[in-house]
């Protein structure tokens, strides 16, 4: 009653100012004592005593930046920023304008829409361990496979650049927000709703599978697909040990030990890795996030 009452009553932005002071960390403290007192533990630390490591150096930040997934400083440019949010009359979707185009989200999200494309910035800034490439130019010319759309924002990004782009998303959910943001370059697209994995069945494909009767030359993976990067990579060996001039980044991060594994099985296959410097907080620990790979 309190709450709705308060954000009634309360602006948003003056909301978000109040948030940020105080009332952040007074709602972390009470959801989630222990990681806040973790949190408060590593910035009282790390405020006498010196990192010795890049990890350190993370718990350092992470303690300067405030509790959250992404321990950078440089994250406060776009906590001060605010982000307009439109519902669309025709369709009743939210958006946000991102780079002069139009990204759409689920039906019903507008509240909740300004706080997510935040992080989605956050997270493929060039400064963060969650981003996928350099530059998007890498995939100029290129298949781009987005396993794991979620709204499409990095398929968004290299639009201009790639070929075509198959959408490998099973929340329908996001399926009418994905048709609309991409209704102006429908010839690339392709919606695929099934999920990526080690098998073929009713719900399930393998990229061997899928794409034994489509070119696979000059593909692009972007393989974000919680903790399930394993097996879909087990379903893609023949393309990732046959295809000619193959890429992509892939999540490292969602369970423990993801980065040795799934560096293993990329290096086993013939591909050169590279772990993208920096750390997400995830499962109570500093985490590795992205591999790079190509031949």
């Amino acid at each position: 009653m309190l709450a709705t009452l308060y954000r009634r009553t309360i602006p948003k932005k003056i909301r978000d100012v109040i948030y940020r002071a105080f009332l952040g960390d007074l709602l972390m403290l009470y959801r989630q004592p222990k990681e806040t007192l973790k949190y408060k533990w590593y910035k009282a630390y790390y405020s006498i005593v010196s990192p010795k490591n890049a990890k350190g150096e993370a718990y350092k930040a992470w303690g300067i930046a405030g509790y959250s997934p992404y321990p950078y400083v440089w994250k406060k440019e776009y906590d001060e920023q605010y982000y307009g949010v439109t519902v669309d009359p025709e369709n009743g979707l939210p958006y946000v304008i991102h780079n002069g185009k139009r990204l759409y989200f689920r039906r019903g999200t507008e509240n909740s829409v300004e706080s997510t494309y935040r992080a989605l910035l956050i997270e493929q800034d060039k400064r963060s361990a969650h981003r996928y490439v350099k530059t998007y130019e890498e995939l100029e010319g290129k298949t781009l496979l987005d396993i794991g759309t979620a709204e499409g924002i990095f398929t968004l990004d290299t639009i201009e650049y790639i070929d075509r782009a198959y959408l490998f998303e099973c929340d329908e959910s996001w399926i009418e927000a994905l048709e609309e943001t991409f209704a102006p370059w429908r010839e690339k697209i392709t919606v695929v709703r099934k999920y990526v994995s080690d098998i073929d069945d009713e719900n399930n494909v393998t990229l061997d599978t899928y794409f034994k009767d489509k070119p696979s030359e000059n593909l692009f993976f972007k393989m974000d697909i919680e903790g399930y990067e394993r097996k879909a990579l087990k379903g893609a060996e023949h393309l990732l040990k046959s295809s000619a001039k193959i890429s992509g980044s892939v999540c490292i991060y969602h369970l423990h030990d993801d980065e040795a594994v799934i560096t293993n099985l990329l290096s086993s296959n013939g591909l050169k890795t590279e772990i993208q410097p920096g750390y997400l907080y995830f499962e109570k620990e500093m985490r590795s996030a992205i591999v790079r790979f190509n031949h």
